[in-house]
């Protein structure tokens, strides 16, 4: 290489330095307060079409528990119907066939174990979970169809990765965080010392019309975990009433609360 080449490349190298510099501070830089209106423009817009799906929604992927209940599960895979307002069928399948199906209607969860032929029925989930309407917020999740108030966004605060958000309702404590494109990344809701959570991550598709690839569930305590993989969603013209249809077998061995506990505990510990 020639002195003068050199010379110039020298020269050349604090300015490429600090062009970079600026380009990824620029990256980092929160969106200023105007900026905030057109985020959460985008972030209301992503929401209801997401939301809209769950007229009637089919979605696909895998299932991965663990937690202190119950230590780390296999890997199933999990199919399930959603229909708003309030209803929720999950089915998960493993090499042996179907191990669980779980209904949610409204405030009541059923959940019948083929293969140990024993089942559970809480008509009053709410109440063990300290959620309002549990089915419907298990469906939002499954969408990232959260809507946060306009107190909410007038108060928020832009961070270099969108904007968190915080508000009551309903005697709940929520707070709401969202990427640059308005989808969420997480959601929180307390309501005395019960905290429920979910993550966002892996989207599928672009803009308004992206839906998340990744959702973890969490209790706020790590008792149980819940990661979701999605590999497809299809949102359906109308919802079938067998979608939601599970009754337990009268020869079911039926379990209270309690005891499902102490189940998951114990092998919970074994692991």
């Amino acid at each position: 290489m020639s002195g003068a080449r050199a010379r110039r490349l020298s020269a050349r190298t604090p300015l490429a330095v600090l062009a970079a510099g600026l380009a990824l501070l620029a990256g980092c830089t929160p969106p200023p307060p105007a900026g905030l209106e057109t985020l959460e423009q985008a972030a209301r817009h992503g929401a209801e079409r997401r939301e809209h799906r769950l007229v009637a929604l089919e979605l696909h992927g895998v299932l991965r528990v663990d937690g202190r209940a119950t230590g780390k599960l296999p890997a199933v895979s999990l199919s399930a119907h959603v229909a708003s307002p309030d209803r929720v069928r999950l089915q998960c399948r493993w090499l042996v066939g179907l191990l669980a199906d779980v209904a949610l209607r409204g405030d009541s969860l059923t959940v019948w174990m083929p293969g140990e032929r024993m089942g559970l029925s809480i008509p009053q989930l709410s109440d063990t979970l300290g959620l309002e309407a549990p089915a419907g917020w298990f469906g939002r999740a499954l969408v990232a169809g959260w809507q946060a108030p306009a107190e909410a966004w007038a108060r928020a605060v832009a961070d270099s990765a969108g904007a968190a958000l915080e508000w009551a309702e309903r005697g709940a404590r929520w707070t709401l965080s969202v990427d640059r494109d308005g989808r969420p990344r997480a959601v929180s809701v307390s309501r005395g010392e019960r905290r429920m959570s979910v993550r966002y991550g892996a989207w599928h598709g672009h803009g308004a019309g992206a839906w998340p690839g990744h959702i973890e569930l969490a209790d706020g305590d790590g008792w149980l975990r819940a990661r979701i993989e999605l590999e497809d969603m299809h949102a359906k013209r109308h919802a079938q009433p067998a979608w939601f249809a599970l009754e337990l077998p009268a020869n079911a061995r039926r379990l209270e609360l309690d005891e499902v506990k102490r189940i998951l505990s114990g092998r919970g510990g074994e692991r």
